[in-house]
C-alpha cells in the first residue's frame, strides 16, 4: 500500500523545528512535523505558492498513486511564474539560489531578499498595481478546483487544509458574504461565487475557535501561543495539530 502524500509550503514542512532550523539550508522534511507524525510522506516545501503546491501534487500523485492525499494551501498573496531564463536570458535570483528554484519563480510581498534588483522592481510593481485580495482568493479556488478534478479523476481520496480563515477573507470579511452585492466588482465576485460553489467544501478540515469556523494551522498555533519566531508552529502546535487530523481523519 503507497503511504499517503501532504503536499504545502514550510508551515508543513517543518520549517523552525528541531531538525530544520530556519537559517540553514533546506533539504529533507522535519521527522517531528504534523504529516510525520501521521505517518505521511512530506512533500512540502518552503516557500511554495498555491500554484507550486497544485504543480506539485499533480506530478508526484500521477505516479506514485497513492491511496490518499492531504493538500495544505499556503497563502493567497503568493504566485509562482515560469521562468524561461533559457529564453528570457534573464534570472531575478541572485547567483547563490539552487538551480532547482530557478525554473518556477515563486514571489510574495516584501520577498525582497531572494532577488536581484530588477526581480526587487517587478515584486513592488506586482504587489502595488496587480494584486489584490480578490485575485488572490480567485488564484486560490482556481487552484484547488483544478487540484480537486485531478484528485478525484484519478479515485484518490483526500482532504484539504487552509493555513489561517483569513485565507477566506477579503477586507476582513468572508468572500462569500460579498455574494450578490452591488458594486462595481460584480463580475469579479461573479466569478469567485462560481469557482465557490464547485468546489467540494465538505474535504476541507477546518478548525473551530472563538473567531472563526474556518480556522487553520496558524489560528490553532496563535491560540496555543506557539508560534516561533520567523512564524512557523512550534513543536507543541504540530503535535496538537496531528492529533486533532488523527481523531478527524483516521
Amino acid at each position: 500500500m503507497n503511504p499517503f502524500i501532504v503536499f504545502g509550503d514550510s508551515i508543513t514542512f517543518g520549517d523552525e523545528l528541531e531538525d530544520v532550523p530556519y537559517d540553514e539550508a533546506k533539504n529533507d522534511p522535519s521527522e517531528h512535523a504534523w504529516p510525520a507524525l501521521l505517518g505521511g510522506a512530506n512533500f512540502a516545501y518552503p516557500g511554495l505558492s498555491n500554484f507550486g503546491i497544485r504543480r506539485l501534487c499533480i506530478n508526484f500523485s500521477s505516479y506514485r498513486r497513492p491511496n490518499y492525499v492531504i493538500v495544505a494551501w499556503s497563502y493567497n498573496d503568493r504566485i509562482e511564474f515560469l521562468q524561461a531564463e533559457n529564453i528570457t536570458e534573464f534570472s531575478p535570483y541572485t547567483e547563490d539560489t539552487n538551480e532547482c528554484d530557478k525554473l518556477f519563480t515563486t514571489v510574495g510581498p516584501n520577498w525582497s531578499q531572494k532577488v536581484k534588483k530588477e526581480g526587487k522592481q517587478f515584486i513592488d510593481l506586482y504587489y502595488k498595481y496587480f494584486y489584490s485580495d480578490y485575485s488572490g482568493i480567485y488564484n486560490t479556488l482556481s487552484n484547488i478546483y483544478f487540484t480537486q478534478l485531478h484528485l478525484e479523476s484519478l479515485h484518490i481520496n483526500y482532504n484539504m487544509t487552509l493555513p489561517s480563515y483569513k485565507s477566506m477573507c477579503i477586507d476582513d470579511e468572508y468572500f462569500f458574504n460579498k455574494f450578490g452585492t452591488t458594486s462595481p466588482i460584480d463580475a469579479i465576485i461573479g466569478n469567485i461565487k462560481q469557482l465557490y460553489e464547485l468546489i467540494d467544501w465538505p474535504k476541507f478540515i477546518f478548525l473551530e475557535n472563538e473567531t472563526s469556523d474556518y480556522g487553520g494551522i496558524m489560528d490553532f498555533a496563535k491560540d496555543l501561543n506557539a508560534i516561533s519566531p520567523h512564524k512557523h508552529p512550534t513543536q507543541e502546535c504540530h503535535n496538537k495539530y496531528a492529533d486533532e487530523l488523527r481523531r478527524r481523519i483516521f
